[in-house]
Formats: structure tokens, C-alpha cells, sequence
């Protein structure tokens, strides 16, 4: 019952302003009162009844309108030579204040051209102010008493051009490949951010700034003019809100302000500076609004404007890296692996150098360790094999070796300041995803015969990729994607029979199964926030080797040696 309740209040509430409407009117234009009598109510009830057909929903707009019905005569904009009403009431219901002000500056001048008119312009003008006066506070229908009415405004008020431009950008040089070696090569300004009639205020203006410590700051100007102004007190209003709280300019402080802008801090990958590629850090918000009344006496308004300024991170970074492959060399049970010091690397950040030992660190002692100890899994894995005498492994086992750089930071695009910047990203890696060169040797006994096993692991596979995202397509993903490589190496065995006093021999049956298989390259990180990181991965097949026993009396007899099962050796990611 309660919805029926409030429409029937509703309804009395409006009934009851249309009664007041039509006693001012009958007030303020007695000859109309005198010339429609009891009809004076039905006159301003069809009228606001059109009024709200045409979706102009606002109590005032329609005590304007049955204003202008009082002085043009029911139904005006409909009649030849009321063109220049019928073309303003086109106007989509969103602009119906915008509407309702352009109908009386119309109406004045219409007035003011006739030779024997019997309404002076100012009476008009009055008349139409008392009606704002009295029902401006009143809310629409259907919520005709709002608990915070809107102020109406009666003035010409409006903004003819706003511009906001960079006066500091700060990203002045980006990382480029030129002439065979990596170069900062300068940017240009974007061009400013411009709203008219004929351009409407962007979704988001983006902008690339430092943190709030880095000096200078980015500085953001915004630049005004204004077309008309109710009150230099009051408009335009520039507000700019966000994470420093809130500042405002209003009046003549407007026609050219300027302000500092910051990105959010971001703080390095817990594992080191370069340890982490290309993370799509999050911008810093602020809120940008400038307030009108949005009244203008002829042609559209632009209205007030709001926005939001979104400030992504400047800096551009830039990775150099170069790793030699391991040289071959025993593979003992329970020592640790020779510092050798395979990686030179580089880390820039705009140009200065970064702490580079983490990344480093993570290749040396992280990525090289981890291949020496999956070396002595595997040594462990085939001791374990039955029959098996233990076993001598040697040779080398490299993994992500060779060169690679890469440059990544936001970037705007061609559209600039209108539209959301971009991670732009250059790599280039021509690497060795895994280079293995592994022979093992055992003595092997299988009932009464014996033999000299030799196992084999030998090839490489290269990782030789090349990238260059500098638009937002296509997405990050997408381009960073094949920055990896897959591999398969088998193994292959040699039997050699030895003599034993049984007279049996043990040989190869068929060619051995099994395989080091794995990947390496570039994945996104999987914990510590977004970004690509480098990582490797290995595993052995499950192994066996088909072997036949060849007895002088018994005869021939074939059997499946198992050397190994499936196993993972390796799982690393740097950071």
C-alpha cells in the first residue's frame, strides 16, 4: 500500500502547484485571466501537460513555459512564425533548463522587434524571474518536494574553450634501438587536452608523472575562457580532488591555474630492481570538475565539465643481459656447484644505473645452482636404477644463456592525453633456452650378464624472439607471450658387453626411451604483483632401456630395464 500512498501524494502535490501556478499567472497577466476566465485552469493544465510530453519534467520549466503560453498565446511553438521555438524544442529533455532560458531570449528579442507589442521585454523579464523566485525550489514530477533541491539558475553562465597541457612533462626520452646499440631518444609534448562545442570533454585524461618526492614535479595547466559568467565569485568553479585531498580555484583564478601531479609510489620487486618486466602498475586518480551554470542565451552549452585525470607511472626502464654457457665438468654427489659468474647485467632507470647485484644473484646463484643440484638428481635418479653400479656423470648443463635486453614503461599513444596510456614494451633475446651436453657411465649386471652403459644427453634449443609494443595493440599478453621456448632432448644408450664366466651377454634390444623436457623464457610473475619474470623448468620422462640376455644354451631371452621414473629437476623463477 505504500507505493499507492506516495502516488496519491504525489498527485495532490502536484495538483496543488499547478492551482498556485495558475493563481500567479492569473496574477501577473490579468488581461489573460480576463479573457479565459473559468478556463484559466485548463489553459495552464494543457500546458503542462505538453510540457511533460516533451520529457521537460521540472515544476519551473513548466511555469516557464505557461509563461511564454501567457504572452505568445496555447500551443505557440506549434504556429507559423514560431519556427525558432519549434527548432530550440528539438532539443533532446536532458538540456530542458538549457531550453526553457534560450525560449525567453528568443522571446525577448521577438519582442522587442515588434512595432505596437503590449509587453515590454522587462516586463517579461520579471515576470519570469518571479516564477524561478517562487517554484525554483520545487523539485519534478513525480518528486516534486526533493530534500535537496537544485539551484536554477536565470543567468547566462557557460564556458567557451577549456585547455589542459603538460608544463613539465616527465617523460622527456624514451629507450630506443638505434644504430646497433640502445639510446635514449627525446619525446615530444603532448598536445593539450582542448573542450569546445565541437569537443566534448574526454572519459579520462592521462598523464605520466613521478612520484610525489621526484623534483620537479609534473606540473598540469589548465587554461580557460569563459563565454559568459553569472557571478566572478562562483563560476567557473575549478575543483581538483584525489589522494592530496582537494583543491579549488574559482572565477578569475580559472582562466589559467596550474598544479603539480603525482604518480602512486611504487616500490621496487621485493627480489631487486629488473627482477620484475613490465608491470602494469595501477594509476593515481583525481577527479577534475568545472562547474557553470550552464546557460548560454543562444546556441548549445557546454555545460560543467568532469572528468578524471589519471597519472600513470613515469619511469622507463631499461635490462641488458648476457650469460656464457657452463663448461663441462664432473657432477659429484654432495658438492656444491663452482661460482662461476656467468651473468653481466645492467639495470637503468631514465638513464641511471640500478643496483644490479639482486638480478645477478638470482641468475648466478639462483638459476646456475639450481641446474648443478637437477645435474646430481639425475646422477642420484639413475644410481637407483636396478643393477645399476654407481654411475659417473659429466658435462654441462646451461640454461637461459646468451643476450637479451629489454626496455618497458607507459607510454601515451597517438591519441595523447585522450586516452589511456599504454605499456610499451622493446625486447629482443637470442638466448639458448637449455643447452645440455650430459654422458653417463656405469657398469650394469642383469642376471648373469654384464655390460658398460653409456647414456647421452646432447642439443639446445634456442630462444631467439623479438618484440615491439608501442601502441596499445595488441594486448601485453600477447606480445610477451612467445618470450619462451619448449624443449624435448632424448636420451640415447650405448651397451658394451663384458665377458663373464657364465658366457652370457647382456646388449641393447631397442633404443632407450626418456628425455630431459622442460621450458624457459619469460611467464608472468605468478605471486608479488603483475609483470613478466624470467623462469625455467625440468623434468625427466620416465626412462627404460629394452635389453636382451644372450645365453650360449639357454638361448635368447629380452627384458625392460626401468632407469628412472618421471621426476621434476628444476622448477626457478627470479623473484
Amino acid at each position: 500500500m505504500q507505493p499507492v500512498d506516495t502516488e496519491a501524494r504525489e498527485a495532490a502535490a502536484w495538483a496543488a502547484f499547478l492551482q498556485q501556478l495558475t493563481g500567479h499567472l492569473a496574477a501577473q497577466w490579468p488581461l489573460m485571466q480576463e479573457r479565459l476566465g473559468d478556463r484559466m485552469p485548463a489553459f495552464v493544465e494543457l500546458c503542462a501537460q505538453q510540457t511533460l510530453q516533451r520529457g521537460f519534467v521540472r515544476a519551473a520549466s513548466v511555469a516557464r513555459m505557461a509563461n511564454l503560453w501567457c504572452v505568445w498565446g496555447p500551443g505557440f511553438h506549434d504556429k507559423p512564425g514560431f519556427e525558432w521555438a519549434a527548432e530550440l524544442l528539438k532539443r533532446d529533455s536532458d538540456a530542458e533548463w538549457l531550453t526553457l532560458h534560450q525560449l525567453l531570449q528568443r522571446s525577448l528579442k521577438a519582442l522587442a522587434q515588434l512595432p505596437d507589442t503590449r509587453i515590454a521585454p522587462a516586463t517579461l523579464v520579471a515576470a519570469d524571474q518571479r516564477l524561478i523566485e517562487t517554484f525554483g525550489r520545487l523539485g519534478r514530477h513525480g518528486e516534486l518536494h526533493p530534500r535537496e533541491p537544485e539551484p536554477l539558475p536565470a543567468r547566462a553562465c557557460d564556458l567557451e574553450a577549456v585547455e589542459l597541457r603538460l608544463l613539465e612533462p616527465a617523460v622527456a626520452e624514451q629507450y630506443v634501438f638505434a644504430a646497433g646499440q640502445w639510446q635514449r631518444a627525446t619525446l615530444p609534448v603532448p598536445a593539450p587536452v582542448r573542450v569546445d562545442i565541437d569537443h566534448p570533454v574526454p572519459r579520462l585524461i592521462a598523464v605520466l608523472g613521478d612520484v610525489p618526492e621526484a623534483k620537479p614535479a609534473t606540473r598540469v595547466q589548465l587554461r580557460s575562457r569563459a563565454h559568459a559568467q553569472c557571478d566572478d565569485r562562483e563560476h567557473p568553479a575549478l575543483r581538483f580532488a584525489g589522494t592530496h585531498g582537494q583543491w579549488l580555484w574559482v572565477g578569475h583564478e580559472t582562466r589559467a591555474v596550474s598544479w603539480p601531479v603525482s604518480a602512486l609510489r611504487q616500490p621496487l620487486p621485493p627480489a631487486g630492481a629488473g627482477t620484475a618486466i613490465a608491470e602494469e602498475t595501477s594509476p593515481d586518480i583525481f577527479k577534475l570538475e568545472l562547474a557553470t551554470c550552464g546557460l548560454r542565451d543562444d546556441g548549445e552549452a557546454i555545460g560543467p565539465l568532469a572528468t578524471q585525470l589519471w597519472v600513470w607511472p613515469a619511469a622507463q626502464w631499461l635490462l641488458t643481459l648476457e650469460r656464457t654457457a657452463a663448461e663441462a665438468q664432473p657432477v659429484l654427489p654432495g658438492r656444491d656447484a663452482v661460482a662461476r659468474g656467468a651473468t653481466r647485467c645492467t639495470v637503468e632507470r631514465d638513464g641511471t644505473a640500478q643496483d644490479a647485484a639482486p638480478l645477478r644473484a638470482g641468475f648466478d646463484q639462483g638459476l646456475d645452482a639450481a641446474a648443478w643440484r637437477a645435474q646430481q638428481s639425475l646422477l642420484a635418479a639413475l644410481a637407483a636404477a636396478p643393477g645399476m653400479a654407481p654411475p659417473r656423470l659429466d658435462g654441462a648443463l646451461s640454461l637461459l644463456t646468451g643476450r637479451a635486453a629489454i626496455t618497458w614503461g607507459w607510454a601515451l599513444g597517438p591519441q595523447g592525453m585522450n586516452a589511456r596510456a599504454f605499456l610499451r614494451t622493446l625486447g629482443a633475446l637470442e638466448m639458448q633456452a637449455c643447452a645440455v651436453d650430459l654422458h653417463t657411465e656405469s657398469e650394469l649386471t642383469v642376471g648373469e650378464g654384464r655390460a658398460r652403459l653409456r647414456l647421452h644427453c646432447s642439443g639446445r634449443e634456442a630462444l631467439a624472439v623479438q618484440w615491439q609494443r608501442d601502441s596499445a595493440e595488441p594486448l601485453l599478453t600477447a606480445a610477451l607471450m612467445p618470450a619462451k621456448a619448449s624443449f624435448r632432448i632424448p636420451f640415447t644408450a650405448e651397451v658394451l658387453p663384458l665377458a663373464g664366466d657364465a658366457g652370457t651377454l647382456l646388449q641393447a634390444a631397442g633404443p632407450c626411451s626418456g628425455a630431459l623436457v622442460g621450458e624457459a623464457g619469460l611467464r608472468p610473475r605468478l605471486s608479488g604483483g603483475s609483470g613478466w619474470c624470467w623462469y625455467a623448468q625440468l623434468r625427466l620422462e620416465p626412462a627404460a632401456l629394452p635389453l636382451a640376455l644372450v645365453d650360449p644354451l639357454l638361448g635368447r631371452r629380452e627384458v625392460v630395464l626401468p632407469l628412472w621414473g618421471a621426476q621434476a629437476l628444476l622448477d626457478w623463477s627470479l623473484g
